[in-house]
């Protein structure tokens, strides 16, 4: 008795089949022409900073030293009020 399936799909090549390697082989290839492409461009490279990041980078260093040290030994607390505060502040400027 023959049985025809069809409806069946086909199974994909397998990582060892040599369909398989030319198609990685040319999905390299095409992923090294497109760097190429971006590495060659004569745009340079550019990166902003935002407002906050540049606040970030003015604090007193010795300050995060000593929040570090408290929060380290455990006695860092924080004041739910003044975090509740300061966010509704925040929203608010927004």
């Amino acid at each position: 008795m023959r049985i025809d399936d069809l409806n069946r799909t086909p199974v994909p090549p397998g990582p060892g089949s040599t369909e398989a390697s030319a198609a990685s082989g040319e999905t390299t290839r095409q992923r090294a022409t497109q760097q190429d492409a971006i590495a060659g461009s004569d745009q340079p490279d550019q990166a902003a900073v935002s407002q906050l990041a540049q606040s970030l980078a003015g604090a007193d260093p010795g300050r995060i030293e000593e929040l570090r040290l408290q929060v380290q030994s455990g006695s860092y607390e924080v004041s739910a009020q003044a975090t509740a505060n300061s966010l509704i502040d925040a929203h608010l400027k927004l």
